[in-house]
């Protein structure tokens, strides 16, 4: 078992959707079960990280060397009574010539500066964004969501974009792909004195109605980590049946988040975690503090006092959006119940030994009970780790193999007559 391959374990529906090649008009079907499982190669762990703590941890030394180029555009809220903006990042081709960090003209900004822009990326002229665009372009487009208070800099977001994004040519699949930052996330500056939260989907939503209005006939895909899940996994469930997303993939989502926050607290090292998360959304409350300081409805020396995750969610995330306590926003804005709801083909993967996103509060009933979910376990996996020899991630070979899959499939129904199409791909 030392060197041995993780187990997967499959929660699913006994009829799962059915799927058939795009225009195929033979008596051929193939279960989503199916494809998942031919999309999902085995997981053969590190053999010096085989747990759930070490896998999470040695994100902290994993090689950030990912080749991810990115033009930002920001965007203005649409909801008539959201005064706020986020930014997209778009996966785009390397500069021909290198870039230049430093020069005696440029001055090189700390994190801190509030100018400051990840590595990689560049902004959108308004003449760029607006001929960002095609009315005939079939190739699919990845939306990613990142994790809690991350961005499209986090070395997992690359990682799994540039398997997407990679010609063809050279072993990828071609697709094009963006980053939806969330409020005040990745160095975006905030302009509403609120930032985001587990149920927040208006921005995804925007997105994907701006990309079909741009791009009419590429299937789109979607991709959530973490946090960015849970949202992710809202959204469909809220979209239902007319949700535009041709495919999804969810990793490491914490689907409800009361349970995991009680469990987490109940352990030693569940509460270094939740004193980790705590620090990070701290540093960003003070990133933006003249702006989040104007609103009435945040403690802010209970922000500034917080300790833990359900500290600063009491004193800032869940006054801000209206509810009473943190466990009555934990409860409300948890996606498992809303996984009931999900009718886009969805493959979900989890980390059982993961110690944020915990497997008591795994959705195994609400897989078994939706059709259009495939919920895997890996037993080994940690929170957003992976890791196998030689410190590659694993995780980016199912989503890759699961979307390519998908590209070319479509939704059917099997009827006494034969086969009913139920969706379009565009």
């Amino acid at each position: 078992m030392f060197f041995g391959a993780a187990t997967q374990t499959y929660y699913h529906h006994p009829s799962p959707v059915l799927l058939r090649p795009i225009g195929h008009e033979a008596d051929v079907a193939e279960s989503l079960v199916s494809v998942a499982k031919s999309a999902i190669p085995p997981f053969h762990p590190h053999p010096l990280l085989r747990s759930g703590h070490l896998q999470t941890c040695a994100v902290l030394i994993a090689s950030d060397k990912v080749d991810i180029h990115y033009k930002r555009h920001v965007l203005e809220a649409e909801s008539p009574d959201d005064t706020g903006s986020f930014s997209i990042d778009v996966v785009v081709p390397a500069p021909l010539t290198p870039e230049v960090d430093s020069t005696p003209s440029k001055k090189v900004l700390l994190e801190t500066d509030p100018d400051y822009i990840p590595p990689r990326t560049t902004v959108f002229t308004p003449g760029e964004f607006e001929a960002w665009g095609s009315q005939e372009e079939t190739t699919p487009i990845v939306v990613a969501l990142h994790g809690l208070s991350g961005g499209s800099h986090e070395t997992y977001v690359r990682l799994s974009l540039e398997t997407l994004v990679r010609s063809t040519k050279d072993g990828g699949l071609g697709y094009d792909g963006l980053v939806v930052n969330a409020r005040g996330c990745g160095f975006t500056k905030l302009t509403s004195n609120k930032m985001f939260n587990a149920m927040f989907t208006n921005d995804i939503r925007q997105v994907v109605k701006l990309i079909r209005r741009k791009f009419p006939k590429r299937p789109i895909m979607a991709l959530g980590f973490s946090l960015g899940a849970n949202i992710l996994a809202n959204y469909l469930g809220e979209e239902g049946a007319s949700c535009p997303i041709h495919a999804a993939v969810l990793l490491s989502s914490p689907h409800n988040m009361d349970a995991c926050a009680k469990i987490m607290f109940m352990t030693f090292t569940g509460r270094q975690y939740s004193k980790f998360m705590a620090g990070n959304l701290k540093k960003l409350f003070e990133r933006h503090y003249d702006v989040l300081s104007t609103n009435p409805a945040i403690d802010i020396q209970g922000v500034r006092n917080s300790t833990y995750l359900y500290d600063y969610d009491s004193a800032c995330t869940a006054p801000v959006f209206g509810f009473r306590t943190g466990g009555e926003y934990y409860r409300a804005s948890s996606s498992v119940d809303r996984i009931l709801d999900i009718k886009v083909p969805t493959l979900i993967i989890n980390g059982a030994d993961d110690p944020i996103s915990l497997q008591n509060a795994f959705p195994r009933q609400e897989a078994e009970a939706n059709p259009y979910v495939c919920f895997v376990t890996t037993s080994v996996g940690g929170h957003l780790g992976w890791f196998e020899w030689g410190m590659e991630r694993w995780f980016p070979k199912p989503i890759m193999g699961f979307l390519e899959r998908m590209e070319g499939m479509e939704l059917i129904e099997k009827t006494d007559d034969g086969f009913v199409k139920v969706n379009e791909t565009a």
